[in-house]
């Protein structure tokens, strides 16, 4: 049998125990282990506790938090003091970090809510989740493969070739698309749930313009997140619907 029919059955194993590979876990765990998470990032970074962007991140917080269908996450809001960082994220369970220097982009409340819907959206669909899954299940195959092409008898040179294409190839043609498209979903679910709760969904498009001038662009196709052009292309599609939701929503009738 020579090498490359041994590594053909090699990979099919690898592929076959990959279908084996993946749990889900359930609501409960996932709000344990963002709470988790949660504590860790809290003893690490400096909280700003008082002000009118830390009452403005927790009002348009919970405004969107009351949209979500979820009730039974324990949804929290923090707003990391780092004027020279312009991040969110959020931990499973909806535990929600802002940095301070988000503002110079998000000038009103609407701006700002476009950015939490999309966080509020990541935790409704479970993508930290998913996505650490997806890389740890990649991980997994590519320590199988390695084992596969010793017990293949694979050559030292051959297999490290083999390895680096496989980790590259993993990269970019398993996790990083599946990255784009979870934050392209979490873009379109926050626009709805940002008009739901009553802030203009056209702010959206304000804030992205804004953010896309700002920092060096890297081609998409190696990113984790999608073009500005591609995010702001699929906000102007989704628009129509989201301003039909904004004009009849409860929050904004008041």
């Amino acid at each position: 049998m020579n090498t490359f029919i041994r590594l053909f059955i090699t990979l099919s194993f690898v592929f076959l125990l990959s279908g084996c590979m993946g749990g889900k876990m359930s609501p409960q765990q996932e709000s344990n282990l963002g709470a988790q998470q949660e504590r860790q990032i809290l003893s690490k970074v400096r909280l700003i506790r008082s002000g009118k962007m830390y009452h403005t991140v927790r009002k348009v917080g919970r405004r969107i938090a009351s949209v979500s269908g979820r009730p039974d996450f324990r949804w929290r809001y923090h707003l990391v003091n780092n004027p020279k960082q312009a991040n969110a994220f959020v931990l499973p369970g909806g535990k929600i970090f802002v940095y301070s220097g988000l503002f110079r982009y998000a000038a009103n409340d609407a701006e700002l809510s476009a950015v939490i819907a999309h966080e509020v959206a990541h935790a409704l669909r479970s993508h930290g989740i998913k996505n650490a899954s997806r890389r740890q299940k990649a991980g997994m195959l590519g320590a199988l493969l390695h084992i596969g092409m010793s017990v293949a008898g694979v050559e030292r040179s051959t297999a490290r070739q083999i390895n680096r294409v496989y980790g590259q190839g993993a990269t970019l043609g398993y996790i990083r698309p599946y990255s784009r498209q979870n934050e392209m979903a979490a873009d379109s679910i926050g626009l709805m749930l940002m008009a739901e709760a009553g802030y203009d969904p056209r702010a959206a498009l304000s804030f992205w313009r804004k953010f896309s001038r700002s920092g060096n662009r890297i081609p998409e196709y190696l990113s984790t997140h999608p073009a500005p052009s591609s995010r702001i292309a699929n906000i102007k599609a989704l628009l129509p619907q989201a301003m039909a939701l904004y004009k009849k929503n409860r929050f904004r009738q008041r």
